[in-house]
């Protein structure tokens, strides 16, 4: 073992076994590939939180992959997504560091971690970057998407032009909020966004150290090909939740409205377990809705799958599964906004505007040509993991050189 080893702390609101969201995928991936690739140059430790246990601010240590994850309770509270403020967990990630001493900290998503935590860091004076995942930071709108539904697909470039808050929360608060946060990015080594749609959203909403650090598909998963074959029909899936800004409903309602004789859907509900299965009807098509699936079975999920629907209303920053997907051999259809249709072409689907009527056109093209759409598209060589852990070493390596030398 390397004595002079830097140690990385990062920082995520989930880490294994808590497997939720794609954001946390990227995380464990990167913990994952620092210590195989890096491990003579770098010790890692994880600081994460518990989204079950209660009372709040009850710290537990546990081993998982050989790696140190700290995962206090969190803080119960109405939106409490959105608040930026905890002072005990700000405390508790002030010990934290106290104890284990990192070199350099990598935050990613602080939903109910709170930016208290980044407060500790700064005000200890330990180099940080930051990794936006969503609008957490530049918006009280954490998929910039309001109650109503309304997207807003540049953020709020201009502060002072006033729109929906969400419930229980002043115009004053959101600009304090916003403001407070400027000056935690605007203090990071770095601002890194998983894609180059959201590097563009970042800048023009006044993050000028944005840059991208675009997100890959795991090297530790086996990407394997779709085996459909045991339906003549095209089996086509909506898997990124049933919400308003998943595209959803007009997904749904697209389909209703069209006629098919060669399609039928699977649909993923996350609210339910993983046992859940219910077969049903939308229009003439049929669907099978299954429940969460856990993420060790999700190449499995992508198997049984010939094209996969993300019609996104809101910017995704990244949108992994689409690039999963196309990893299994899956045809795409995506939004144009943000980034979730970024690498979608005509080679392999369609990049639409995230309309019912947009839909209702792909859907019947694919219903003409069920041959094709059994079968795979042309696919390029993914971008992997360990491409965007490259590139975060590469940087860290710089700050940690810039520091040696101060």
């Amino acid at each position: 073992m390397n004595p002079s080893r830097k140690k990385i702390a990062v920082v995520n609101v989930f880490y294994p076994p808590q497997a939720i969201g794609g954001a946390t995928r990227i995380v464990a991936d990167e913990v994952s590939l620092l210590i195989r690739n890096y491990g003579e140059e770098f010790d890692v430790v994880v600081f994460s939180t518990d989204g079950y246990r209660q009372p709040a601010h009850i710290m537990n240590v546990y081993p998982h992959d050989g790696i140190r994850v700290y995962s206090p309770s969190s803080l119960w509270r109405e939106n409490m997504d959105w608040y930026i403020n905890d002072p005990e967990m700000e405390r508790l990630f002030g010990e934290f560091i106290k104890h284990e001493k990192p070199d350099l900290i990598h935050f990613h998503c602080l939903q109910r971690l709170t930016a208290s935590v980044v407060d500790a860091a700064r005000k200890m004076a330990i180099p940080y970057y930051v990794t936006a995942h969503d609008a957490w930071w530049i918006s009280d709108y954490q998929f910039l998407t309001d109650a109503s539904g309304k997207v807003y697909p540049d953020g709020h470039p201009d502060p002072f032009i006033e729109s929906p808050l969400p419930d229980g929360v002043t115009r004053r608060q959101s600009l304090e909020r916003r403001n407070h946060l400027k000056s935690l990015l605007a203090a990071a080594e770095s601002v890194l966004c998983v894609s180059d749609a959201y590097t563009r959203i970042y800048k023009n909403n006044g993050i000028f150290k944005s840059r991208t650090n675009k997100n890959g598909i795991s090297n530790l998963t086996n990407w394997s090909a779709k085996q459909t074959s045991l339906s003549a029909k095209v089996i086509c899936a909506h898997i990124g939740g049933m919400a308003t800004h998943k595209g959803f409903f007009i997904f749904k309602d697209a389909v209703k409205s069209v006629s098919t004789q060669n399609i039928e859907l699977l649909v993923v509900d996350d609210s339910k377990s993983e046992d859940y299965l219910h077969k049903t009807t939308w229009g003439n098509t049929p669907v099978t809705i299954i429940g969460r699936v856990a993420q060790q079975r999700v190449v499995e999920l992508y198997q049984r799958i010939d094209v996969l629907f993300a019609p996104s209303i809101c910017p995704e920053s990244f949108g992994l599964v689409t690039r999963e997907a196309a990893a299994c051999g899956c045809w795409l259809v995506g939004s144009d906004v943000g980034a979730i249709g970024e690498d979608i072409s005509p080679e392999n689907g369609f990049k639409i505007t995230p309309t019912v009527r947009s839909l209702q056109g792909v859907v019947r093209e694919i219903d003409a040509a069920p041959l094709k759409y059994k079968g795979s598209p042309i696919t390029r060589a993914p971008r992997y993991s360990s491409d965007q852990v490259k590139e975060l070493v590469h940087m860290f390596r710089e700050t940690l050189t810039e520091k040696k030398n101060d």
